[in-house]
């Protein structure tokens, strides 16, 4: 591995590695012993240089979600614990809980489907193929700078820019806050060849848009679709989104926007080479299912591994080019011939550049989930706005905030926002109710709004 460099905001650029050694000595100790570390913690740029380095030196790394990675419920390897924070690391060994074996690197995917992060490791021949795809999408060098403000374990994070850097030797810029992404981008862009910036509809919602990015900055948006008129708004001010879409379980990439045209937008582009992908119908919903050599094994013997071809929970069309486009979850329903992602475009004059999280919970139930409450008239217009297009009475167009509630460790909105009536739950329950009795109608159970957050049946969503 190439010596690369990581900087934050408010830090210099430091060598990964001494910053490693400098967090954890005993991972420099020169021995033949393969060990697990289990990584967590607060300190974002150790994480990722401990993690990177660690697995350089040909340990295991398990990437565990959140800050403090309690979230974790399933499976785990017996290893030793870091828990990396401002005040130092706190290790302990950990005796483990029967984890599948044959991986180096575990991610986490976010819990927003099954309410518990689960687990998926990836071998280094993996790893080096996914990185070798984002080198060439984004057209990265050594003197390249990539910049988030993500959090490090998550996966999308860690292979896109630890991963990517240490690949190049380039350097890792963390952002302290998502205000903080376009402003470094700015600074940095005048000394490096490309501008990397990883980022999702929520960090989009926060940042500052008052200036001009020079043309060698690029954003890649993942985890969430951006609406076409947010996407638009960014190009207008000489900022180039593009959108990509990849699962926990695909090491975070499966397509990616390289186009930037118009017949590209709204959709997360062309499939990565050697990725498959097929649309297979399943009671009138269009599944999306990817064929990848960069599929991950659940870390939980319990889940079995999917096998050359990974069935998502994401519904899609694509295009007579191979462009796919993201229509829904595996458990919306089409509303009129409608999916979330046109109920979102449609929605996308009235939301400007916020993000919002649609879903069509049933045959005639609508929420918007939004990331700061919306004014008055805002709400008025999105619940007007989507109830027009699906022809709903404005009663079946729920409007909901994440407010004070904690993003996911992804940090995306939740899947399933608390605030909606008891009457709307029951609603969704009758719904759901209905289509269980129906005796030609294949059963896909409705997650009941407000009940269990981020609990729904499924596997894991996009990155």
């Amino acid at each position: 591995m190439p010596e690369w460099r990581i900087s934050t905001t408010t830090t210099g650029p430091v060598a990964a590695r001494r910053l490693a050694a400098e967090t954890h000595p005993p991972l420099r100790r020169a021995s033949g012993d393969r060990r697990t570390y289990l990584i967590a913690g607060t300190r974002q740029a150790a994480i990722a240089a401990c993690a990177a380095s660690a697995l350089d030196d040909g340990h295991r790394v398990v990437l565990l979600p959140g800050e403090s990675g309690h979230s974790v419920h399933g499976a785990l390897p017996v290893g030793t614990r870091l828990q990396i924070g401002d005040q130092g690391v706190a290790t302990r060994p950990l005796g483990g809980s029967g984890a599948r074996d044959g991986w180096d690197l575990a991610m986490f995917s976010s819990g927003s489907t099954t309410g518990n992060p689960r687990g998926y490791g990836f071998i280094r021949h993996q790893l080096d193929i996914v990185t070798a795809w984002y080198e060439s999408i984004y057209q990265t060098t050594r003197d390249s700078v990539i910049i988030t403000a993500l959090p490090a374990a998550y996966n999308f994070t860690f292979v896109a820019s630890a991963l990517l850097a240490a690949r190049l030797g380039a350097r890792l810029h963390l952002a302290d806050t998502f205000r903080d992404v376009l402003l470094d981008a700015v600074r940095l862009a005048a000394t490096a060849d490309r501008v990397v910036v990883l980022a999702n509809p929520v960090v989009l919602d926060q940042v500052t848009t008052d200036m001009r990015l020079p043309g060698h900055v690029l954003i890649d948006s993942g985890g969430a679709p951006l609406s076409t008129t947010a996407i638009t708004y960014y190009r207008s001010r000489g900022v180039d989104v593009r959108e990509g879409y990849g699962l926990t379980e695909t090491a975070s990439l499966t397509h990616f926007d390289t186009e930037a045209v118009t017949a590209s937008l709204g959709t997360v582009g062309t499939a990565m080479p050697s990725v498959g992908t097929t649309i297979t119908t399943e009671a009138g919903r269009p599944i999306i299912e990817v064929t990848t050599p960069a599929i991950g094994v659940p870390l939980d013997p319990a889940e079995l591994p999917s096998g050359p071809v990974l069935r998502t929970t994401d519904l899609g069309h694509i295009d007579d080019h191979g462009r796919l486009r993201i229509l829904g979850r595996a458990d919306d329903y089409p509303i009129g011939g409608l999916w979330p992602r046109d109920t979102l475009d449609a929605l996308g004059p009235v939301l400007g550049r916020r993000c919002a999280l649609v879903r069509h919970l049933a045959v005639d139930q609508v929420t918007v989930h939004v990331l700061a409450p919306a004014d008055p008239e805002t709400f008025d217009a999105l619940k007007e706005t989507a109830a027009g297009l699906l022809g709903l009475p404005l009663d079946r167009v729920a409007v909901t905030s994440q407010g004070q509630a904690p993003l996911l460790h992804s940090a995306k909105l939740t899947r399933t926002p608390n605030g909606i009536s008891a009457e709307t739950r029951q609603s969704v329950r009758r719904d759901a109710a209905m289509l269980d009795g129906a005796d030609d109608t294949p059963v896909l159970h409705v997650p009941v709004v407000g009940d269990q957050p981020g609990v729904g049946p499924g596997a894991n969503g996009p990155r």
